[in-house]
């Protein structure tokens, strides 16, 4: 019972805290009359990159998975020193914890900027600050770059645990601030996606991120708010799977040659 406990209090105030403070950048880079108003996508890459950071660092109790990909990545990577007491057989908890976390911090984040969005007529912006969408729309080139992206998102996670006959452990990442090391790394290299190949998509990386709130967004009454976009809702699903099942058959096969 306490190994299902830290499943459920790790995974899901990890994604609660990381859907809070990455959408809230969004929100302050994207609605109208905020501190933030018009900073630019340097500021949600950067922000993005400190949520992930902070959100790993306040989850360690669950390994901190925070996104099904990188469940399913560890899972295909056979990595069970990421998962609680090295079972696989909690992956459904990880998986369902980290979509309603991402679903109540969504939910701050609305009355957190209750007021802007109230004042915010770009219905669009509106949509942004809780899920991803393309700059163009072509769904298979969309979902090959998050799968990409995703696929570089998940090597990064597995070589901070040690990938054997390719990434030889750090004395760094040994010591007493390993923890905070792999964490910080992490966040370091979600912002350098979102910089990098965020550009087309939005850099979803994440179906807990994308999915859960954007059903929040439909059942919200938000003042100016248009469609949830259902059409595109698969891209940031399937292309972030697909990218953590090839990162993590590539960390089998480089184990076992």
């Amino acid at each position: 019972m306490a190994e299902v406990s830290r499943v459920i209090v790790g995974e899901l105030f990890g994604t609660f805290i990381l859907i809070l403070l990455g959408n809230c950048v969004v929100a302050n880079v994207l609605l109208k009359k905020t501190k933030g108003e018009n900073s630019g996508w340097l500021v949600i890459c950067t922000g993005w990159g400190f949520a992930v950071a902070i959100a790993g660092m306040l989850s360690g109790i669950s390994g901190a998975h925070l996104n099904p990909a990188v469940t399913i990545g560890l899972w295909i990577a056979n990595k069970k020193e990421a998962f609680v007491a090295g079972n696989f057989f909690y992956i459904p908890l990880y998986i369902l914890f980290q979509f309603l976390g991402a679903m109540l911090g969504q939910l701050i984040v609305y009355l957190a900027y209750f007021k802007q969005y109230n004042i915010t007529e770009d219905s669009n912006k509106i949509l942004a600050t809780f899920a991803t969408g393309p700059t163009t729309r072509s769904y298979i080139w969309n979902i090959v770059t998050e799968t990409i992206a995703t696929f570089i998102l998940v090597m990064i996670v597995c070589a901070t645990i040690g990938i054997k006959n390719l990434v030889v452990n750090s004395p760094i990442l040994n010591t007493g601030s390993a923890f905070i090391t792999k964490n910080a790394t992490v966040g370091i290299g979600v912002m350098l996606i979102g910089l990098a190949i965020g550009g087309p998509t939005g850099f979803a990386i994440n179906p807990a991120r994308d999915l859960g709130p954007r059903i929040i967004h439909a059942i919200l009454p938000i003042a100016n708010k248009e469609s949830s976009d259902w059409k595109y809702a698969p891209v940031p699903v399937i292309g972030p799977l697909l990218g953590a099942i090839l990162a993590g058959g590539l960390v089998q096969l480089i184990q076992i040659l």
